[in-house]
């Protein structure tokens, strides 16, 4: 299976102080795209992970892998589909088994090549993610993982709250 073009750098934590956060984000130029009641539906896939997201303001398919790369993770991207159609939700379920699915609410937020996601889980867990993306896959490698590291430091993340490989894991 062949990746697309397309790369990007993930971090994850605990969310300790979410005012906080976002009096940070706003002080440094990110602008709040919205909230967006999620439900990922993840399917048995090998490798990675193969998840239909379905929200009120993202919709997707994606088939993916997290590759770690020091306290970030490489995202490996093969399927990335935009608003997939009623056909390939169906077609998700024909052909894939469920293996999980996680339910969140989740206020965007975006500066450039870089979204934050401040997600609060069914059950009531809060977790923050920084995105660093390049969807040419033309930026260096480096400087996507080092600007994630450089976000997560201007926002006060710790190391001590980094989370591996997400919410769900299969």
């Amino acid at each position: 299976m062949e990746p697309l073009t397309y790369q990007d750098f993930t971090l994850k934590a605990h969310l300790r102080d979410r005012a906080g956060v976002e009096e940070r984000l706003r002080a440094l130029g990110f602008a709040y795209i919205g909230l967006d009641e999620q439900r990922d539906t993840y399917f048995e896939i090998s490798p990675g992970k193969l998840k239909l997201r379905q929200g009120t303001i993202e919709n997707l398919v994606t088939h993916y892998e997290r590759v770690a790369d020091k306290a970030a993770e490489k995202t490996v991207v093969y399927v990335y589909d935009l608003n997939p159609s009623p056909q390939q939700i169906a077609d998700l379920y024909a052909r894939h088994t469920v293996v999980g699915v996680v339910e969140k609410s989740r206020r965007i937020y975006r500066l450039g090549n870089v979204k934050i996601h401040l997600d609060t889980t069914a059950d009531a867990a809060e977790f923050l993610e920084i995105e660093v993306f390049d969807h040419t896959n033309q930026q260096p490698a480096q400087e996507l993982e080092a600007k994630c590291h450089q976000v997560r430091e201007s926002l006060g993340v710790g190391s001590g709250d980094l989370l591996p490989t997400g919410y769900f894991t299969a």
